[in-house]
């Protein structure tokens, strides 16, 4: 997704190119219950979130190597929800900016010129909900890779070119008020 001069600095305004993935974090069989629950990376729990955002990063380099207006940002979850560090930095930001035109809207000082914590209090609540949206549509997400065996072991997997669940995850989105990124 590509949100046009969504950053700005002394260079002027650039783009944000973002790649959503959500990786497994579990292993496990569907004949072996027992080892549904396993960790693939039991020493260090942020190893699906880095290896999935290094496999994009090593993707797309070149594509946006060249262009300086593009800033790309691999959106890393993995199926229990956790986030990778960039794109809660991303939600971070976003966070901010709500923070800074809620009180801009209301017609309050902003954060340099407040010495109480009301801006950064503020901040928390929007960071904090927009985490909890985005894990809730990771829920969702997920819930709609699963495939149930109820069987028993006879049932095959599914084809690892399964059609793509990415027109339910609008609606999704929808249903659940979070605004869709505003492109200009």
């Amino acid at each position: 997704m590509e949100v046009r001069n969504y950053l700005r600095d002394a260079a002027g305004s650039r783009s944000l190119v973002f790649d959503l993935s959500i990786t497994h974090d579990r292993m496990g069989s569907s004949c072996h219950v027992q080892q549904n629950v396993s960790l693939s990376h039991t020493q260090d729990l942020d190893a699906p979130l880095r290896i999935a955002a290094q496999r994009k990063l090593t993707r797309y380099r070149q594509q946006y190597a060249d262009n300086q207006n593009i800033s790309f940002l691999p959106a890393i979850m993995t199926t229990s929800s956790r986030m990778h560090g960039e794109f809660l930095r991303l939600l971070f930001l976003q966070a901010h900016r709500e923070t800074t035109a809620h009180f801009h809207a209301a017609g309050l000082p902003s954060q340099k010129n407040r010495s109480d914590n009301a801006f950064r209090f503020r901040r928390a609540a929007f960071y904090m909900g927009l985490k909890s949206n985005v894990g809730l549509v990771a829920a969702k997400s997920s819930a709609l890779r699963i495939n149930l065996n109820i069987q028993g072991c006879s049932v095959v997997a599914p084809s690892l070119h399964a059609p793509s669940h990415a027109p339910l995850l609008l609606p999704l989105l929808l249903s659940q008020n979070i605004t869709l990124p505003r492109v200009h």
